[in-house]
């Protein structure tokens, strides 16, 4: 059987509300008990039968010492366990004396003793409220044993005697004694519950980003062979995309770190076993044969017993006693098991079982997004790496063919003079300042920018268009007359990189002289223009991206991150008197 009773459990279960909310509560809840106490036998004038007024005393100084109490804990700095204990004992004083000086056992303040069980269970669990129940039947036992010893006659104790009705005694304390078990039965489930959910938050939060998919799963790991108590833990997934199946296995004596294997074909079947339930609970027989013998069923609370041999593959690949598993992934993404062997031998598998399923699935949302940012990183830097090596091939490459094609001619050259020798050298160099330009733009397109909001829009577009005129010796300005630009941060990168590319094709194609960025508002819409005085394109007028994309026309990648940006472009050219890229964003209402 499963075991939720390991320390680090018991660290969740130790983590209640703090005392002083604690006390906070009971002290409202004794104000209100006492104060409508008092109201109530005011307004009933058969009650209390004997000593009104000292019973009237006793119960005013109840209520006034609750209202004492509700004001000093609601402006107390720090309330301790300590301050909770003395309080609870001296609810059972209060109603001690309550109880003694009106009708003894039989008191209609027996409601004291009640919320003493209460403050018990809501402070701390079933033993002390059992504790409790105990010391309130021990109290009523000192009156009974008050009220009969005599003779009291002549005496002042003889007007407070009470009259003992023996059943109502022995019902009454029945009632104590129920009253403290089920409080406490009720008080030591809902803390376990509590427990349970603040370690199924916990596991949700050990999958993150910066951990990477192994770093992930061994702290889900860590968490699950501290929890169960289990000798191994071991972790399965199969990625649905790439065909891979990774293992992680790690043991008592070693979880610091998990060993991570990549499983053939063959071993996948191994772990990967078809199998009907969410989770399932394997033994061993006497005849060493391992079998599911308990599984969860959705939607049902009983385990189903079953008896379903597990796989000899499986079996072989890890030696156990018993085997404990529960299923996860996302449909047509990647799917995974998690088991956990040898676990402790104790009491509780049905809340075990479902409790892993319950932690499972807050886990696996959590281990879905690391999984798949893992698998967009991939396909990011695939994708990255393939652009790079195109515009190596397209420019750079292709730059030094041409170099040595011209140096190779010139060597080859017979008797060149001096002014051919300069032509042809000051080609080559021109065509080595045109590509060391290019890779310096590559390299600052590569070049991550740290934007954490879009108030820093203006200055690093300020920051390239400066960067741009020292490279290039063009005349480049930036205005912006926009005031704070108000853009999530992705999408402001965006507008970034579509000035870089803009200022590269300035440079590459346009033969321009000047150049000019602004950023300006209208209303609730940004505007970006590039504006510059060369070539321009090869068409005349003004075209939106629709009408590119029908002409197959335009800076590609421009329209690409404008999509992505979510801003409407428009292009205007003049062939030899230069062109306009023009992108249209609206404000975002919360950044």
């Amino acid at each position: 059987m499963l075991r939720l009773t390991s320390s680090f459990l018991r660290s969740y279960r130790s983590q209640g509300p703090p005392a002083a909310r604690l006390e906070r509560v009971l002290a409202v809840g004794r104000a209100f008990l006492t104060v409508t106490a008092l109201g109530a036998i005011y307004v009933d004038p058969t009650e209390p039968t004997r000593f009104a007024a000292l019973t009237y005393g006793v119960l005013s100084g109840y209520a006034v010492y609750s209202l004492i109490v509700l004001a000093i804990v609601h402006r107390a700095v720090r309330v301790t366990p300590r301050h909770g204990l003395i309080l609870h004992g001296l609810d059972i004083l209060w109603a001690s004396a309550l109880t003694f000086l009106s009708e003894g056992p039989v008191s209609p303040f027996f409601l004291f003793f009640v919320f003493a069980l209460l403050a018990a269970a809501y402070r701390w669990g079933f033993r002390e409220t059992v504790g409790t129940a105990v010391v309130t039947m021990g109290v009523y036992l000192v009156e009974i044993a008050v009220a009969a010893a005599g003779p009291w006659n002549n005496t002042l104790v003889a007007a407070i005697r009470l009259e003992i009705e023996l059943n109502q005694t022995i019902l009454r304390l029945a009632y104590l004694l129920l009253m403290g078990v089920l409080l406490g039965y009720l008080a030591e489930q809902e803390k376990q519950s509590r427990a349970e959910l603040a370690a199924i938050a916990d596991a949700g939060r050990q999958p993150r980003v910066n951990l990477g998919l192994g770093g992930s799963v061994t702290a889900v790991a860590r968490g699950l062979l501290s929890t169960f108590d289990a000798a191994s833990v071991a972790v399965v997934i199969h990625d649905s995309d790439n065909g891979r199946t990774l293992l992680w296995q790690m043991d008592r004596t070693e979880s610091d770190h998990a060993r991570r294997t990549e499983l053939a074909p063959g071993l996948k079947a191994a772990w990967l076993f078809p199998d009907a339930g969410a989770a399932w609970h394997a033994a061993a027989d006497r005849n060493g044969d391992v079998a599911i013998v308990r599984m969860v069923e959705p939607g049902v609370w009983p385990l189903k017993r079953v008896r379903t041999p597990l796989p000899q593959a499986f079996v072989s690949a890890h030696a156990f006693r018993n085997a404990t598993a529960v299923n996860m992934g996302l449909p047509d993404e990647w799917h995974g098991r998690i088991y956990l062997f040898d676990v402790g031998q104790t009491t509780g598998l049905e809340r075990s079982l479902h409790f892993l399923e319950g932690l499972t699935e807050h886990v696996t949302p959590a281990l879905t997004n690391v999984f798949l940012l893992r698998r967009l990183r991939a396909r990011a830097g695939a994708a990255e790496r393939a652009r790079v090596a195109r515009e190596l091939h397209d420019g750079a490459i292709q730059a030094l063919f041409g170099i040595e094609m011209k140096i190779e001619a010139l060597r080859r050259a017979h008797g060149p003079s001096a002014a051919q020798i300069e032509t042809e050298l000051g080609e080559v160099q021109g065509l080595l300042q045109s590509e060391v330009m290019a890779l310096r733009e590559l390299m600052q397109a590569l070049r991550p920018i740290e934007l954490d909001g879009s108030e820093q829009l203006a200055g690093i577009l300020a920051g390239l268009v400066d960067r741009f005129r020292r490279d290039t010796g063009i005349s480049a300005h930036f205005v912006a007359t926009s005031g704070p630009v108000t853009l999530p941060p992705p999408r402001a990168l965006e507008i970034v990189r579509i000035v870089q590319e803009a200022l590269a094709n300035v440079r590459r194609h346009s033969r321009a002289k000047n150049v000019l960025v602004s950023l300006t508002r209208e209303e609730h819409t940004f505007r970006l223009v590039v504006e510059d005085d060369g070539q321009g394109f090869e068409f005349e007028g003004r075209l939106s991206a629709q009408e590119l994309d029908q002409r197959r026309i335009g800076p590609v990648v421009i329209k690409e991150r404008a999509r992505i940006a979510g801003a409407e472009l428009a292009v205007d050219s003049t062939p030899g008197a230069g062109a306009r890229v023009e992108l249209a964003f609206a404000e975002a209402a919360h950044v």
